[in-house]
């Protein structure tokens, strides 16, 4: 059995130990388009600011203890469903007996120019260390950062923390929009320009402007922006040219089953290329972040090897590390029933949905959120507890055994 992944990401990491750990033998191949060994996304702020080694996540040793074959710098052009067999840019092709598509993806922005030289990203290692090269050469003393998003979030903060000067735009009425409710996107902008972060909402950008090297943007508005550093943080696309003709079903994303299996039976996909459900709305799309990456590559490497396992559905969770303060986002951000405290900082907001918990944010005191998040996935009513679930205490210790107790 050969079993080829092509990506290098969670997913991929994850579903080679589900594979091992389900007594799958035979050859795995790992195949990179980047030059690094497999490396943790979520820690890459981390890295640049202490030092800390990426590669920590598994250990360097990693590919080694898995059997793994890793392939750096090797970029799949094509896929012949029929042959079993992958075109390799420059190398010979590839054959295989099952296939898992964990690419990962890429900068998405729908914006005029963001092709151009000089306009940053850092959506890869390799992309994100050319950017903090030019900072730490002096050379990039102000940065604008169109995208006021997750990863824009985190790229205005890290650079911050470089003694850059920051400029965040941002199109819509509030930051982190997908994922933050009005109350607490707002604690987090005024944070954010705590820290010294210019963050300027409803401010759309028309293009990316310079004369062959990007130098500025220019807004709806007319006005033009220059800084040595342009960065576009306006959203991810996957990676998946190489599936052009192939037979693979795929749009945006690719769709998968429970199993995490493509239309094809023998080539499954994970991470931030597939298409899977909503744990909560049942609702189909690319749920692109790291613990659904983590999930699905367990799930997919399991089946791989032949077990019968199933994906419950994605879930949406973040968390702001670099903020100053502890944020923590899940599930939905309406119900018919909202639950709030505020205590001093702290902030609780809850979603109902007919008594059912279905999303809840948290900034300052967070340690709630894993008994909470085990009441949303459980999907159970809260009615019989929805009066503590405010307590200042709720979610540590005695107070979640009582209330988890309550609900049997």
């Amino acid at each position: 059995m050969k079993i080829v992944i092509i990506g290098a990401g969670p997913a991929a990491v994850s579903a080679v130990e589900a594979y091992r750990q389900a007594g799958g033998s035979g050859e795995i191949l790992m195949l990179s388009a980047e030059p690094s060994l497999p490396y943790s996304p979520p820690a890459m702020a981390d890295h640049f600011l202490t030092g800390a080694d990426l590669h920590l996540w598994r250990g360097r040793h990693w590919l080694g203890e898995q059997e793994v074959e890793y392939h750096p710098n090797t970029r799949v052009t094509a896929l012949d469903v029929e042959a079993h067999r992958l075109a390799i840019e420059g190398q010979p092709d590839l054959h295989y007996d099952r296939l898992l598509l964990a690419s990962g993806g890429r900068l998405h922005a729908p914006v005029a120019g963001a092709d151009m030289p000089g306009v940053y990203n850092f959506k890869s290692l390799k992309a994100a260390e050319a950017l903090v090269a030019r900072v730490r050469s002096g050379e990039a003393r102000r940065a604008i950062v169109v995208g006021a998003g997750f990863i824009g979030m985190e790229i205005a903060l890290l650079l911050r923390e470089l003694g850059v000067e920051v400029i965040q735009l941002e199109m819509l009425e509030q930051v982190m929009a997908g994922m933050l409710d009005a109350d607490t996107a707002a604690i987090v902008l005024q944070q954010m320009q705590k820290r010294g972060v210019d963050v300027r909402l409803k401010t759309r950008v028309a293009a990316f402007t310079g004369n062959g090297q990007a130098s500025g943007v220019q807004l709806d508005s007319g006005e033009t922006l220059q800084a040595e550093l342009l960065i576009a943080a306006t959203g991810i696309q996957p990676n998946l040219d190489y599936l052009a003709g192939s037979g693979v079903t795929h749009a945006w994303g690719v769709p998968v089953d429970e199993h995490m299996r493509t239309n094809l039976s023998d080539v499954y996909a994970a991470g931030d290329v597939a298409e899977t459900h909503d744990l909560l709305t049942g609702e189909r799309y690319v749920h692109a972040i790291f613990p659904n990456a983590v999930a699905q590559g367990r799930v997919a490497g399991f089946n791989l090897a032949g077990l019968d396992v199933t994906y419950p559905g994605a879930e949406r969770f973040n968390s702001l590390k670099h903020l100053g303060i502890s944020v923590v986002a899940a599930g939905l951000k309406q119900g018919d029933e909202v639950l709030q405290e505020r205590r001093g900082a702290n902030l609780r907001t809850l979603y109902l949905q007919e008594d059912r918990l279905v999303g809840f944010q948290l900034v300052g005191d967070t340690r709630a959120a894993g008994s909470l998040h085990a009441l949303m996935v459980k999907g159970s009513s809260v009615k019989a507890i929805k009066g503590r679930l405010l307590e200042a205490g709720f979610g540590t210790g005695v107070l979640a055994w009582q209330a988890m107790e309550a609900m049997v």
